[in-house]
């Protein structure tokens, strides 16, 4: 049986540690992101829908259908052509009980360009896993005119806002760094638990020192612990705690084991 960390109460300001670092959660937050809109550089006023979803090395993905206003700019650009700047806004979503709720809000400014053919396959299957999409099964190999085609934007900076800091990330540094390993498994179990279990997890805050109580839900989950939203009963305004597992976590059943230990009050920690 592990030991629970001292849970750490956020009312507003900058999340404390122990957790991940602010680019490691913010690449973490872009995995689970998706593009609403796009505009290029030289015209700022001009927006455009987008879709699509954040590749695993940190490039955003982008769906252009045939009578998108970028698709015969790109369609017809030189083959490798990163001279095009743009700016792509993503959206990171959970839900709150029955509240669609923004976890974070993502400017990403850098350079467009086609998706080589040898790699549209997997692109494609990139956005199909964040939003399916029948478009995506007439993509691939040279752009065509009237065919959708899947364009990446390289990112040169990262604007960021989420419920509880914000910045700017240079867009090296944060295709440097990698999402949380565990980021993929640990959206299901969360989603399951805050469907399934939210009554534990309000139980759960009265055995943890200092912190308010109030209707829980799972915000973030991750290999280094767990961020509950909590809305406090003494209070109008919810708070963030974070609960750090004693170690990291490597699979997806230590995540599970540390969020049953948690909810049974007998300490939180990823292993067996």
């Amino acid at each position: 049986m592990g030991i629970l960390g001292k849970a750490c109460l956020s009312l507003g300001g900058v999340m404390r540690p122990p957790g991940p670092s602010t680019i490691e959660r913010i690449r973490s937050l872009a995995a689970t992101a998706t593009p609403t809109m796009a505009t290029l550089a030289d015209e700022p006023g001009t927006r455009f829908s987008a879709s699509g979803a954040v590749e695993r090395a940190g490039r955003v993905i982008l769906l252009i259908d045939a009578n998108h206003p970028l698709h015969e700019v790109l369609r017809t650009a030189p083959p490798g052509d990163t001279d095009l700047e743009i700016g792509v806004a993503l959206r990171a979503m959970r839900h709150v009980g029955h509240t669609p709720t923004v976890r974070a809000r993502i400017w990403c400014q850098g350079w467009v360009s086609v998706v080589p053919a040898e790699e549209s396959h997997e692109a494609a299957l990139t956005v199909w896993e964040s939003t399916p999409d029948e478009t995506l099964l007439a993509v691939g190999g040279e752009p065509r005119e009237g065919a959708p085609l899947l364009a990446r934007v390289e990112p040169e900076r990262l604007i960021y806002h989420t419920y509880d800091c914000a910045g700017v990330i240079d867009g090296a540094d944060f295709r440097a760094v990698e999402p949380d390993p565990l980021i993929g498994p640990a959206e299901r179990i969360l989603r399951h638990m805050n469907d399934r279990h939210r009554d534990e997890l309000s139980a759960s805050l009265r055995h943890l020192p200092e912190v308010p109580q109030g209707a829980a839900w799972i915000w973030e989950l991750d290999s280094l612990g767990v961020t509950l939203w909590v809305n406090r009963l003494d209070s109008d305004h919810p708070s963030l705690v974070r609960v750090p597992w004693s170690a990291r976590a490597t699979a997806p059943c230590q995540l599970e084991r540390a969020l049953h230990d948690l909810m049974a009050h007998q300490g939180a920690s990823p292993h067996h």
